[in-house]
């Protein structure tokens, strides 16, 4: 008799299971039709039916996460009926408490959206983490607290009579049984659907909050993520990132003192520079375009041969135009290296955390900004990955391009699991170079590739070449990929890549507006999953090219020298003081491009190792130095003993790393 038991608790749970889904549901169609007028929503029916869907999901998710639970508690208890009379009693209860906790988060979630014009986010814990009388006492004048709670008592009333009525309606009915056969599927198949419920997707992933990102239309982004769900994001955010310790005046001090080899005072006057005077840059602002490319590492372009061409249309670019080649990336992950780009913040996360709405005084986009420059960010890939969709407009970006606006603009292009494929991305930023060419503005466009990672996929249009490797290189990249196809497709995305990469510079240099558009490209970090077990590959393991192509009218003054070293924190001052003249700007690096090089600030740095012209210095453990094993590449040899200067700069950029730290916890507290 277990089945018939067990399935009558299944039809028991039905009920609540659907009403579930129909609250939340209801909740984000009130939330468009009070929000959504027509004139935002034309045109967009497409979006807001996909919406619906992945916001369906997201409900039927939940829904499941709170009864397939019970499901299986009323399995177990099915077991033996004097157990499962105490669960038929039971569960109108526990049912009505999983359904009145979501139409409590529904309907914070709707006041939230109508306080916020967001869903619910970290900022909800605000009532912990701010002055929390002071916030109960605006709840209390500003919303209908006592009315909003007698609503909620009644509604519970009214749903647990319902679902003890149901359970009446069920008990009437008799139990029958079933044949094994027929139990053993039904109950696979019940398990099943609650399985992929619980997911709310069939695919590689569970439904996930990049989901949430389904179009340009910030309203229908936040609309699709139910209540529940953005308090589970939100939690988990906070959880994670949000705390910043203090940045006291002693601590600064110390390390400032410490990096600048001089006595320094605490705050972030150090950090202020000024570009010099570049009349060509104040009469005819150049067009800026950065773009950091995925996994573009120093390692894997390495294997390009005369027979094994890994670089399509970039080659001529990449033999003819300045090109930095020792150089490594700052992070060691996406978000690491972005952080950095964007805030200078080590904090990997500070796009999601509870300072991602801080006033940065190292916000990147500001020099051009006071330029009146136009910035945009465009990305193939899905723009609410790590919140980016909202910080990024914060920092003054005012157009957010990404894969969902990509598909719009060009229907042939299609989703993989990171996103769109690359030349999508490429082809906007011309369309939109030729739309400021026409208009007259000068724009700073920075984007962020995605193709050229795993899975490795290139699109189907796209002619590959065969690309033939030895049996010791596919033992080198055993770690990375399996050899034959697998390994292949690594090769083959990083040539698409670099193709369109190339194609797009081509682009540029051969219409009018080449003359005054400086481009510069760089990888996030180094291609990670080959593994760099040797010691003299440290500096290797992190390195990446820096590539920069600057019309002839903007090179006065300009200094190049492949040999010289860096790192990203010195890309910033390098576009600056190519493209903008006497514009103050926040300096954590140093200018590639100038005459004499500032000692304090040029060499390349990641948290684990420093470049210098003579070698490297381990920044993690006891720290060494490594001197280059010749004049070009970056094989390190073993390491050798310390001069007095050299032991001097090891100390230094030790320093650098818990700097870093704390100037960006004095912005987030508000310290000057």
């Amino acid at each position: 008799m277990w089945f018939p038991r067990f399935k009558q608790a299944f039809c028991a749970l039905t009920l609540p299971w659907i009403l579930a889904v129909i609250i939340q549901l209801a909740a984000r169609a009130y939330l468009l039709w009070y929000y959504g007028s027509d004139e935002v929503l034309a045109g967009l029916s497409a979006d807001v039916k996909r919406m619906f869907w992945i916001g369906g999901l997201f409900d039927i998710r939940v829904a499941s996460l709170l009864f397939v639970p019970c499901l299986l508690i009323a399995g177990i208890l099915a077991i033996n009926k004097t157990s499962f009379t105490v669960w038929q009693r039971f569960w109108p209860l526990l049912a009505t408490i999983l359904s009145l906790f979501i139409t409590t988060m529904a309907v914070g979630n709707i006041f939230y959206y109508a306080t916020y014009e967001r869903a619910i986010d970290i900022f909800v814990f605000g009532l912990i983490d701010d002055d929390t009388v002071a916030v109960l006492k605006t709840l209390w004048s500003d919303y209908p607290v006592i009315r909003g709670i007698l609503c909620l008592v009644a509604f519970a009333i009214i749903l647990f009579k319902i679902y003890r009525r149901w359970q009446h309606q069920l008990n009437v009915r008799p139990l029958r049984p079933a044949g094994p056969l027929v139990s053993v599927i039904l109950t696979l198949v019940i398990l099943s659907v609650g399985f992929v419920g619980m997911r709310g997707s069939v695919g590689t992933f569970p439904l996930r909050q990049s989901d949430a990102q389904i179009s340009e239309v910030k309203l229908l982004n936040m609309l699709t993520p139910n209540g529940p769900i953005a308090f589970s994001w939100a939690y988990k955010a906070y959880r994670e990132y949000g705390h910043f310790p203090q940045a006291p005046d002693n601590q600064g001090s110390e390390l400032l003192s410490r990096f600048l080899d001089n006595p320094t005072p605490a705050g972030l006057a150090p950090f202020m520079a000024t570009t010099a005077s570049n009349p060509i840059a104040r009469s005819q602002p150049p067009n800026v375009v950065f773009a950091v490319m995925e996994s573009m590492g120093y390692y894997l372009q390495s294997y390009d041969r005369p027979d094994r061409d890994l670089f399509g249309a970039l080659r001529s670019h990449w033999q003819t135009d300045w090109r930095f080649k020792r150089f490594i990336a700052e992070g060691n992950g996406t978000i690491d290296s972005l952080s950095r780009f964007f805030v200078r913040s080590p904090h990997n996360n500070i796009s999601q955390s509870t300072a991602q709405f801080t006033d940065f005084a190292s916000n990147m986009f500001k020099p051009y900004l006071a330029n009146g420059y136009k910035v945009i960010f465009v990305t193939s890939g899905n723009g609410s990955w790590r919140n980016l969709n909202q910080f990024l407009p914060h920092l003054g970006v005012s157009e957010f391009i990404e894969q969902n606006g990509l598909k719009s603009r060009y229907p042939e292009a299609q989703a993989g699991t990171w996103g769109v494929p690359d030349e999508f991305m490429f082809r906007f930023i011309e369309d939109r170079l030729a739309q400021a060419e026409k208009e007259g503005e000068h724009v700073f466009i920075m984007s962020m590739s995605t193709t050229h990672h795993p899975p490795y996929k290139t699109p189907d249009s796209y002619k590959k070449t065969e690309i033939t490797l030895s049996e010791a290189e596919q033992n080198r990249l055993s770690n990375l990929a399996n050899g034959g196809e697998e390994l292949q497709e690594v090769f083959h995305t990083l040539r698409y890549t670099n193709d369109q990469l190339g194609q797009f510079i081509s682009w540029i240099k051969s219409q009018p507006l080449g003359e005054h558009t400086i481009i510069a490209v760089t990888g996030d970090h180094n291609i990670r999953g080959i593994g760099y077990p040797n010691a003299n590959e440290l500096a290797i393991s992190h390195a990446v090219p820096f590539y920069l192509y600057v019309p002839q009218a903007y090179r006065q003054n300009s200094h190049f020298d492949e040999q010289r070293v860096g790192s990203h924190k010195d890309i910033w001052p390098t576009l600056y003081q190519l493209s903008l003249s006497d514009t103050p700007y926040y300096r954590m690096g140093c200018n590639l491009l100038a005459g004499n090089l500032d000692d304090n600030w040029c060499q390349g740095y990641n948290p684990e190792v420093v470049i210098t012209p003579s070698g490297a210095y381990t920044l993690i453990g006891k720290g060494e130095f490594h001197p280059w094993t010749g004049k070009e590449g970056l094989l390190l040899a073993n390491p050798q003993p310390m001069t007095s200067k050299q032991t001097k700069l090891l100390n230094r950029w030790q320093a650098f790393t818990p700097l870093l730290s704390w100037q960006l916890n004095r912005q987030v507290h508000g310290l000057k």
